[in-house]
């Protein structure tokens, strides 16, 4: 039961993170915890998994089809989140250690992800929306950096906030905002897993390792698809279907928030 239904979480969770640069993990992570089988490090492993599968295929299938991007931006933007994926990866463990109780710690990161999660449908649906054209390298690093620590720390890959900072920093449509965002979510995710890695902070989640041999496949057919219909979609429907989707998230996560602090 539990594996068709994360099953089904990430499908579509990644289908819609490549579709329109959710990422997934931002789906993935409250949806998880609202079913409520896992403790918050084992749900934000099994996401990072399943999200990095699914930047990795949407990468390579965007990367085929010869997308046009500034190959500048990407680079020195995922400089900065990697740095800044790790960070937040060490700022939750203390955080987690300092407060010492998972749930409180698990609200926190709901009600956060639901504040920006609006503020980002809000700006995207903008008639006008100031822009910062950031080009200095040292700026474009830094917007890098906080995406990272901000989507590490929260346990997600990061993806409305990506699409919106984008919007903002760069001064490029949502739907190029969605291919940049997967690109930087791939370097994120892999410093977590990098991380983890190098720590041999394997052992807490061995009973649920075998759940990755139908999620990472299940992310990569997900990625794949999306960034197929990313490519058909026209701009306006893209920012639709994002709009609903994450504010649909939202209301999740202050679900989550809520149930989780007064359980």
């Amino acid at each position: 039961m539990i594996a068709v239904l994360y099953a089904a979480i990430v499908f579509g969770a990644t289908f819609l993170g490549a579709f329109v640069g959710l990422g997934g993990g931002v789906i993935i992570k409250p949806l998880f915890d609202l079913a409520g089988f896992d403790t918050v490090d084992t749900v934000n492993f099994l996401s990072a998994c399943a999200v990095f599968a699914m930047s990795v295929a949407s990468t390579i299938k965007y990367r085929r089809e010869k997308r046009p991007t500034d190959k500048k931006i990407i680079l020195l933007c995922a400089c900065g989140a990697v740095a800044g994926g790790i960070l937040g990866n060490v700022l939750f463990d203390a955080v987690l250690e300092a407060v010492g109780r998972p749930e409180i710690v698990k609200s926190v990161q709901a009600a956060i992800l639901a504040v920006l999660l609006i503020a980002s449908v809000c700006y995207i649906n903008l008639k006008n929306p100031k822009t910062l054209h950031v080009t200095h390298p040292a700026g474009i690093a830094a917007a890098g950096l906080m995406l990272g620590v901000t989507s590490s720390f929260l346990g997600v890959g990061g993806g409305p906030i990506n699409v919106a900072a984008m919007v903002l920093f760069f001064s490029i449509t949502v739907k190029d905002a969605a291919v940049y965002s997967v690109a930087v979510i791939f370097f994120t995710q892999l410093s977590k897993l990098v991380t983890i890695f190098i720590d041999n902070q394997f052992a807490p989640y061995g009973e649920r390792l075998w759940l990755l041999l139908l999620l990472v496949p299940c992310a990569v057919l997900g990625g794949i698809l999306g960034a197929r219909y990313n490519k058909k979609a026209d701009g306006k429907k893209i920012s639709k279907v994002f709009s609903v989707a994450v504010s649909a998230i939202a209301l999740v996560n202050i679900y989550n928030a809520v149930s989780i602090f007064f359980s």
